[in-house]
């Protein structure tokens, strides 16, 4: 969800947006109550606290977040009937605490932006009255093990039926354009407010390899275990929330290995300032065919070095990353980063970042939004005097 919430805070800055959070459900709240995750706060799930709150953002813009009751859990159900029948009992309340808020905000006739909810969007759409219908898609569905048993056939159906879909990768763009109305690519980005400074000399005489993101599903933790045990001079350090836990604890026992889990926002551009080589350690199918990956511009703008697998289309990067094909070359280039640092190298990755802003993505996801809009009111003008 990392790139919709940078998205929408960038659009509040000439937008109303109200930002519907993600719909927790009963299991969720359930960990929470036991210390096992952490999700949305307890009182405003249960609505002993408004559920409706109004933020603050770093440049003054305003946005407005709303958290949803929990829904009943339901993407375990093989069954396509009982997980519609779910679907419609979960979207009754969201309907009800969407209408209420867009009521106590004046929304009228807002743009509908779905992120990656296609089920969701599917038995909302229209019920909301909306002026344009638009599907956020950063992420192949049918690769989404969480979402992957109904997810696909929704979005089949939703790509159908949106006025617009905005994707953040190549593949996306191939796989989904043919299918829907309209189809616009708005990569991903970075934040330059977050990601800046200068990147300290390493004081340490053993190099930094590191990683920023989750320890999850898309981390071949294989080759991870093989670098760190093929490189005992280098010391890997993980930034990120650790969700395959098993695996991630594995790697914490390996000597030269640290793995910190999440950290708080405002530290993560120092841990990226101190890693000599920044890692994107994809497995490559279904799922990260799929990806722009975030990260690869958060290395980048600090000046870091970045050797990723050949998990996606990574063209875009070819002159300021490094692309390994197997382990062998992943360890292979990360010798080679860590002997190109010159500063005109350093300069040369910055500056690439800076093209990537999500300032730039926004404005470029606000052209898309407006084209349609054009489009909408141009053929409802030619309906109109069609019928006269």
């Amino acid at each position: 969800m990392k790139s919709t919430v940078s998205l929408m805070s960038e659009l509040a800055k000439k937008h109303d947006v109200l930002y519907v959070d993600y719909p927790y459900t009963w299991k969720d709240l359930a960990f929470r109550l036991l210390g096992r995750e952490k999700t949305a706060s307890v009182t405003r799930l249960l609505g002993t606290q408004d559920r409706l709150r109004s933020l603050q953002l770093q440049h003054g813009q305003t946005i407005h977040l709303l958290t949803l009751p929990p829904f009943l859990p339901a993407n375990w159900l093989s069954s396509s009937k009982a997980y519609d029948q779910l679907l419609a009992w979960n979207s009754r309340i969201a309907l009800k605490e969407i209408q209420q808020a867009m009521r106590r905000l004046n929304f009228q006739q807002a743009i509908v932006v779905n992120a990656f909810n296609p089920a969701l969007g599917n038995v909302l759409a229209g019920e909301l009255k909306e002026k344009l219908l638009v599907y956020y898609c950063y992420d192949e569905i049918n690769g989404a093990h969480w979402i992957s048993k109904h997810g696909p056939r929704h979005e089949q159906q939703y790509l159908r039926q949106v006025d617009l879909t905005i994707v953040s990768s190549n593949r996306l763009h191939q796989d989904k354009g043919p299918i829907t109305r309209s189809c616009v690519l708005v990569k991903n980005g970075v934040s330059l407010d977050l990601f800046t400074g200068e990147r300290p000399k390493n004081v340490n005489t053993r190099p930094r390899i590191g990683y920023l993101g989750s320890l999850d599903e898309r981390i071949d933790f294989e080759l991870l275990t093989y670098l760190i045990s093929k490189n005992p001079g280098f010391d890997f350090r993980f930034v990120g929330r650790i969700v395959e836990k098993e695996a991630a604890a594995q790697l914490a026992k390996l000597p030269n290995c640290e793995v910190l889990g999440a950290q708080p926002v405002d530290s993560l551009a120092a841990y990226v300032a101190g890693y000599d080589v920044g890692l994107i350690p994809f497995k490559k199918n279904r799922l990260t065919a799929g990806i722009y990956p975030l990260k690869i511009n958060e290395y980048l703008a600090m000046g870091t070095p970045v050797v990723a697998t050949n998990f996606a289309d990574l063209s875009d990067f070819e002159k300021v990353a490094y692309i390994a094909t197997n382990k062998e070359s992943f360890s292979l280039l990360i010798h080679r980063a860590l002997a190109e640092q010159s500063d005109e190298a350093i300069e040369k990755r910055r500056n690439f970042a800076q093209a990537n802003s999500w300032v730039a993505r926004a404005q470029a996801f606000d052209q898309a939004l407006d084209g349609a809009l054009a489009k909408q009111s141009k053929i409802t003008s030619i309906g109109a005097r069609s019928i006269s």
